[in-house]
């Protein structure tokens, strides 16, 4: 059997989890928090009755820095019916092939040589070291919780605390770079690019203030233990304001100048609160030895003289402030006019086309909320412009048909008779759609031949404005009796 101060072995195994089948692996948790690992012979086996030979240790999942990870022979839907019954939250891993009770030596064959597993625990701390065992082979026995509970507490302390502190500490560094370079993107009115960095900064910081927190409760040292509650409630305030920023930027760059300087000023209290508290101490200034905490008294002289944001702000030039802004920021506010002041957009000004610069402007898509692609609006940008250039080509068209209709329409009653011009030396059947005998001219067709022609070459003034009269009240300027037709 696996003794204390070995290194577990790794392992990753299909397990049930809250109703689901997922793979789970020792190294997912190692490091992170302190694992509990129970091997069992099986589900439902004889120690289970109204209450499952699990449910001591289930418990132990409520506090925030321990794991526990249950291990049987079973199959992972036999574990599944097993959690459901019990109303486990624990993780139940299926060692089916025995491999893993092998590799800690909890794997044993009984009398009748059926190979069983024995229940057994080991606790590991978080430098993966085992720090406790118990196993028995007896099926109806189930693990004491005082020792496993005493195992856990002693596994705290200043060491581990400093150890979950540096963990903190790193996420905090990284929050806050993209911090720093969303404030600069805010006071120049980049809103896209500041919403996705104040996002990234509200990330770091949520991670930073559990981290933070969890380190809290290992520590022993009473000093230190104040420098860790105040590191969180640093990292919980730029949390805050980041969240607060990134709504006010979102807000601004959808044009609500309004809304968006209501969450700039709500920003403002969180930001006070991160100017009052000096920056984390570097985990490298904290030294843990024989269970003496020491802190480099440079860094304490810093700390009583740092400002909130000064740390931001060594990054930057000296004498220049983080991002090239300061913490204050200043109403902003979002210029309107008639739309005669507007700038003049690209691409048709057609409503596809509008909606679709109105959309890509706050970084999506019309029905995806994940945001278009910059080749996504291209093409549809192109699109719109297609289809205005169709409709050009369409509105064209039917002007041309109108007024080809016009020529060929019905003469008006009052107006002169008039005719295409014809060469009545080659056709004049056709041209008057009587048939002529050959050779021979009447007078009739003289007569009508000179007034085609006169009708061409000799047009009034009165039948000028007539047929002006008439095109305008069928292009709807005026209506069939103020345009003197019927």
């Amino acid at each position: 059997m696996l003794s204390s101060g070995e290194k577990p072995p790794a392992f990753t195994l299909p397990a049930a989890v809250e109703g689901d089948i997922e793979s789970v692996s020792l190294d997912e948790y190692l490091g992170d928090r302190i694992v509990i690992l129970a091997f069992y012979p099986g589900d439902f086996n004889p120690a289970c009755g109204e209450e499952s030979d699990l449910d001591e240790l289930d418990l132990f999942t409520m506090q925030p820095d321990v794991a526990v990870i249950g291990i049987a022979p079973d199959t992972v839907f036999s574990h599944r019916a097993f959690a459901e019954e019990y109303d486990l939250a624990i993780p139940l891993a299926a060692d089916t092939r025995g491999e893993v009770a092998d590799a800690y030596g909890v794997s044993f064959e009984d009398d009748h040589g059926q190979h069983l597993t024995e229940r057994a625990v080991f606790v590991i701390d978080l430098d993966g070291v085992v720090q406790y065992t118990w196993s028995t082979r007896e099926l109806r026995e189930v693990p004491p919780t005082e020792p496993i509970q005493r195992a856990v507490g002693d596994i705290g302390g200043d060491a581990a605390a400093v150890s979950r502190y540096r963990v903190a500490h790193a996420h905090y560094i990284e929050g806050r770079r993209a911090f720093t370079s969303a404030m600069g993107e805010f006071e120049a009115h980049d809103w896209m690019v500041s919403r996705g960095d104040f996002d990234r900064a509200r990330e770091e910081f949520t991670t930073a203030t559990d981290q933070f927190a969890s380190a809290g409760r290992f520590v022993d040292d009473g000093d230190l233990s104040d420098h860790f509650e105040r590191a969180r409630r640093k990292a919980n305030a730029l949390w805050q304001a980041a969240d607060w920023l990134a709504e006010a930027a979102d807000a601004f760059s959808s044009g609500d100048g309004e809304e968006g300087n209501a969450y700039r000023e709500d920003a403002e209290s969180p930001l006070e609160t991160a100017r009052n508290l000096a920056e984390p101490l570097d985990p490298d200034d904290i030294t843990v030895e024989d269970d003496v905490v020491t802190i480099d008294p440079d860094a304490l002289e810093d700390d009583d003289t740092v400002s909130a944001m000064e740390a931001i702000r060594s990054g930057m030039d000296e004498g220049t402030a983080a991002g090239g802004v300061e913490l204050e920021l200043d109403e902003v506010t979002i210029e309107t006019g008639d739309n005669d002041d507007l700038p003049d957009q690209d691409g048709p000004n057609t409503e596809t086309a509008r909606r679709m610069r109105e959309y890509a402007g706050a970084g999506m898509e019309i029905d995806d909320p994940d945001g278009a692609e910059d080749d996504q609006i291209a093409d549809a940008l192109a699109e719109a412009d297609e289809n205005a250039g169709a409709d050009d080509a369409t509105e064209d068209s039917d002007a041309e048909g109108h007024l080809d209709d016009e020529a060929h329409e019905a003469p008006r009653e009052d107006s002169p008779t008039r005719y295409p011009p014809t060469d009545t030396t080659d056709s004049p059947a056709e041209n008057t759609g009587v048939a002529e005998p050959d050779g021979e001219e009447t007078e009739e067709s003289e007569t009508n031949d000179d007034e085609s022609e006169a009708s061409e070459t000799d047009i009034t003034e009165k039948e000028i404005e007539e047929i002006a009269e008439e095109l305008q009240s069928q292009s709807g300027d005026l209506g069939p009796d103020e345009s003197g037709s019927g």
